[in-house]
């Protein structure tokens, strides 16, 4: 007897005596399924996506490149592809094993790269935060901090970039919607010394921290104070339009 949950039908007796690791969720127009690990976040963060859809904005009605900051297991890279079909997609991911189930769900995909590095206000190797206070962080709060400030034995490491050095490995001069979640360090990102991307960027998207990470919206305020842009709200996101 299958148990029926929406369009999908599952055997109770295989649930109740073995441990289902990894769902694989059809999309219609995604040739291959999603695979979605179930005891880490990556069913929230497809719920944040594909159910709430809340990477589609006004503020973005075209893309032709993309980046992808804090790609995490490549939903948000994959709700990119069905939306803007043609365009350039790089995306950034520092934690290994979120970055695996990314190269997983994407690595078959034309137009799309795949970087295993954090975004930073330069290039710079970071220090992996992935517990807290002794227990195991979940897989979508991964941060990465200075290597200096990493006093952990044995702590992971990862390469970070600026957004000038993941435009130019891209080979792009132009930033049609730029995406950021990355756990706090968005407050270094925007505190950079070389902001000139700003003025390559049309559309932003950017989940703050403020919650664990105070300075993190103000910093991106400050950045764009001095440029004409418009800003609104969905969801966890805030989003931004810059004006020329």
């Amino acid at each position: 007897m299958l148990l029926n949950i929406g369009k999908s039908a599952l055997d109770p007796a295989i649930l109740s005596a073995f441990e289902v690791e990894t769902l694989a969720v059809r999309v219609p127009g995604l040739a291959r399924p999603v695979l979605l690990r179930t005891r880490e976040t990556d069913q929230q963060v497809f719920r944040k996506v594909f159910v709430r859809s809340e990477y589609q904005h006004r503020f973005a009605p075209h893309a032709a490149t993309i980046i992808d900051a804090g790609a995490n297991v490549g939903v948000s890279v994959l709700w990119f592809r069905l939306r803007y079909p043609e365009a350039l997609i790089v995306a950034l991911e520092p934690d290994p094993a979120n970055f695996e189930c990314l190269q997983a769900n994407c690595g078959h995909l034309d137009r799309v790269v795949l970087i295993n590095a954090a975004l930073w206000s330069d290039d710079t190797e970071l220090a992996l935060q992935t517990t807290l206070a002794g227990k195991p962080m979940e897989s979508w709060s991964t941060r990465t901090i200075a290597a200096g400030a990493a006093d952990t034995p044995g702590v992971a490491m990862t390469r970070a970039l600026s957004l000038r050095s993941v435009m130019a490995q891209a080979g792009i001069d132009h930033v049609d919607l730029l995406k950021i979640d990355i756990e706090g360090a968005e407050k270094d990102v925007f505190e950079a010394t070389d902001l000139e991307w700003l003025d390559r960027t049309s559309a932003m998207t950017v989940e703050f921290h403020d919650r664990f990470r105070p300075g993190c919206s103000a910093a991106v305020q400050a950045a764009l104070a001095g440029r004409a842009h418009e800003s609104a709200r969905k969801g966890e996101n805030s989003w931004f339009r810059l004006l020329r």
